[in-house]
């Protein structure tokens, strides 16, 4: 098929968002012709990947709308990123009414950014359209908000405010009942799409983040027994956001240190709430226990997660956790909040999930688990095999393609 993708976030190197948008755009690109209007930001590493054959001669990308430099503020430059993406938003109708009459595509697909606030003006093509995976309506607990610092904390009650009010906004009603299919990331978003649509009818759970054959070999590494002597090595990644439940994770530690477990826990990302973060770290007396710096990346970063035992990140926010599969990849037992994304992926075989309650509930169940994990390793080796296979067969890149086919063909009927 000839299928136009909307994927302002798309790029070889990037994480999140962008790997979601750059890994859909190599799986669908074995079956199809691909047009792809994305966002000019990552235009020097898609070209370099062009050039290094990276990507598919089915695939032509499109760049669409106007980019500034990132503000170096981190929480304005994410508030950027989101007015970048309503802007490309209000440009890719025309560029895609133009490419339509030249290429007279079977269907379009909206990839990225992976939320059912912004509606698309894609339906209006004329063509099926299918919007997804998306996520967006996993919420952050209101009496959760007093472990965040206070800007943080403003951020999650306007989201709330926005996302109410995306409810009952025309255009992203009418987006979500003029697409021929949606596809969802988890039980959150699947329960509000349905409410707007008025039917269960046209709706599939995906989630957006998957791994091919050479990404899963790549984060298993050698087929060795991982180490489970010495201190207990805990990781978290990704951005550090208040979302992310980073704080909680603190205090249960400082419980298990009172306890007399050794331990080091590595937080291997950066982001608006670092600061708050580094304040409660001293304050918990876990100057020596945690490490907060610079964030990991390429072989550092997969040497980190071979050497780590446990995942570590009780995410309220999360529509599928992607430093939290990589880390399931390389035999690490994850220790989640209940919710979204880590709630659905996480099973009683590989993981702990933690329920969402209250703080200090949650604080004690994460360091009992802890507690019990550093007693008995070897339920370390058992949960990351379970772990890796998990992530290995749930979320391979064939699941992924087979489920987004039977939906084209589903759509064309």
């Amino acid at each position: 098929m000839k299928i136009l993708l909307s994927n302002v976030a798309c790029s070889p190197i990037g994480g999140s968002e962008l790997y979601f948008g750059w890994s859909a755009v190599k799986c669908l690109a074995q079956d199809h012709e691909l047009w792809v209007l994305t966002n000019p930001r990552h235009r020097p590493e898609l070209e370099v990947a062009q050039a290094q054959g990276s990507v598919p001669p089915t695939v032509k990308f499109i760049y669409v709308s106007q980019i500034k430099a990132w503000h170096q503020n981190q929480l304005k430059a994410r508030i950027q990123a989101w007015k970048e993406y309503i802007q490309f938003t209000g440009s890719i109708l025309a560029v895609a009414q133009k490419l339509h009459a030249q290429e007279q595509f079977d269907l379009v697909h909206h990839v990225t950014y992976a939320t059912w606030r912004v509606a698309s003006p894609l339906w209006r093509l004329g063509v099926p359209f299918v919007f997804g995976p998306i996520g967006g309506n996993e919420h952050f607990p209101l009496p959760f908000l007093r472990s965040l610092s206070a800007t943080a904390a403003t951020f999650e009650i306007v989201r709330m405010l926005a996302g109410g009010a995306s409810r009952f906004s025309p255009a992203v009603r009418t987006c979500i009942r003029r697409s021929a299919h949606m596809l969802v990331a988890n039980e959150e978003t699947e329960s509000l799409i349905r409410n707007l649509r008025g039917s269960s009818a046209g709706i599939t759970r995906l989630t957006p983040a998957f791994y091919s054959e050479e990404k899963i070999r790549e984060f298993a590494g050698p087929a060795v027994e991982k180490n489970v002597t010495g201190p207990l090595r805990l990781f978290a990644g990704g951005k550090l956001e208040g979302r992310k439940g980073v704080a909680l994770a603190l205090r249960a530690l400082a419980r298990v240190k009172q306890q007399g477990v050794k331990f080091q826990y590595r937080l291997g990302g950066e982001g608006p709430e670092a600061g708050h973060l580094q304040q409660l770290i001293v304050q918990l007396g876990l100057k020596d226990e945690v490490i907060l710096g610079e964030p990991l990346r390429g072989p550092a970063y997969l040497g980190e997660l071979r050497e780590t035992h446990v995942f570590l990140l009780p995410s309220f926010r999360e529509s599928a956790g992607l430093t939290m599969m990589e880390a399931m990849l390389s035999g690490c037992v994850p220790i989640v909040a209940d919710c979204a994304g880590p709630g659905n992926i996480v099973t009683a075989d590989c993981g702990y999930k933690i329920p969402v309650s209250n703080a200090e509930r949650m604080i004690d169940e994460m360091a009992r688990v802890i507690v019990e994990l550093d007693a008995n390793r070897k339920i370390i080796l058992k949960k990351g095999a379970a772990a890796r296979e998990r992530i290995a067969t749930a979320f391979s890149e064939q699941n992924y393609r087979r489920t987004i086919n039977a939906v084209y063909a589903s759509v064309k009927k």
